[in-house]
């Protein structure tokens, strides 16, 4: 059932997105949009309560397989997609989205806190391991687990940290964060 409502919202988000962008339709475009982040919802949805999701090709070989709390990460993340598609299509709908990349300029606190959630999230994905890292021979398994999985899932940790300890001292003190460097997006984007 979930892969067959996955399959379904995918290619009508397609038909409906390339569709919208050929026929110059811009809601018809937006649809295909809504329609990819419900199927991005719905694999995230079902990887939270499976605790199983299969990333990348079964055919090929290529897959990698992440059960128990690696996938309630994976399936969180892919629901922060689907939310993200349809944020964005209602800002391209309401025709305000430069006004809302204005204002994460100008206050990044919420987007450094969501980005550093997502590295310690993906931080405990690549600790956690596919399955697949977890087989073999003992030699490899133990390669693995100390250059695939630890060394980045350490990497991603303190990056999480540190963006998320930003976004922190953003919202607690908007002005020592910009007199800190905070303020050299907007000198960017030439606003005050």
């Amino acid at each position: 059932m979930w892969t067959t409502i996955q399959i379904v919202l995918g290619l009508l988000g397609l038909l409906l997105a390339l569709g919208g962008n050929w026929l110059s339709m811009p809601m018809v475009m937006y649809a295909g949009i809504v329609c990819f982040a419900f199927a991005a919802i719905a694999i995230g949805w079902e990887a939270i309560i499976k605790r199983h999701i299969v990333i990348g090709s079964r055919y090929r070989g290529t897959s990698q397989t992440y059960t128990g709390l690696a996938a309630i990460m994976q399936g969180i993340q892919f629901n922060l997609i689907g939310f993200f598609l349809l944020g964005v299509t209602a800002a391209m709908y309401m025709n305000n989205g430069g006004e809302i990349v204005l204002y994460f300029v100008r206050r990044p606190g919420l987007a450094l806190i969501l980005f550093g959630a997502l590295c310690l999230m993906q931080a405990v994905i690549s600790i956690s391991g596919s399955r697949e890292y977890r087989q073999g021979p003992r030699w490899m398994v133990i390669l693995n687990l100390l250059f695939s999985r630890l060394l980045p899932g350490l990497i991603l940790t303190l990056i999480g940290l540190g963006a998320a300890g930003l976004g922190v001292f953003e919202f607690l003190a908007p002005a020592a964060f910009d007199k800190m460097g905070g303020e050299f997006l907007e000198m960017l984007y030439s606003i005050r």
